[in-house]
């Protein structure tokens, strides 16, 4: 496999959340940006969560079922995910993804978040390695 970094396939400056974002805006961004997970940052960019459609379809049924008070970021989002660094090398990257759940990867630097990594992006770097392999051996 060819040595390439988290840098070279993650996307900058995704869309992020704050906190105190009501249930309704973060649905709304879920499904405009059509992704399953997205990152809660404050003003300063340091990376505090992340929210994911599964999370909020918990709160819009408890909600509408309880008719409970407005949920917010705070209320849906995880504190507990894993986080990538720009420089970390893919294919060791792909070894420990391997049998995590998640799509979405925070990349951060310290703990200010710089990018995000998609799962997607990591299996279009792994097919075009196994696609470079298959023309090696011709």
């Amino acid at each position: 496999m060819s040595k390439k970094t988290i840098s070279q396939i993650m996307k900058n400056n995704p869309i992020t959340l704050q906190c105190h974002t009501s249930l309704t805006d973060i649905v709304k961004t879920l499904i405009s940006s059509q992704q399953s997970q997205l990152p809660v940052v404050n003003n300063e960019k340091k990376l505090l969560g992340m929210v994911s459609l599964v999370g909020c379809q918990k709160a819009l049924l408890s909600s509408a079922y309880h008719c409970d008070k407005p949920v917010q970021v705070d209320n849906v989002m995880a504190i507990d995910f894993n986080t990538f660094n720009a420089d970390e090398d893919l294919s060791e990257v792909a070894i420990k993804t391997q049998h995590l759940s998640d799509n979405i990867f925070p990349v951060v630097k310290g703990d200010k978040l710089i990018g995000i990594m998609k799962r997607t992006d990591l299996l279009t770097h792994l097919q075009n390695n196994l696609s470079l392999c298959s023309q090696k051996q011709l």
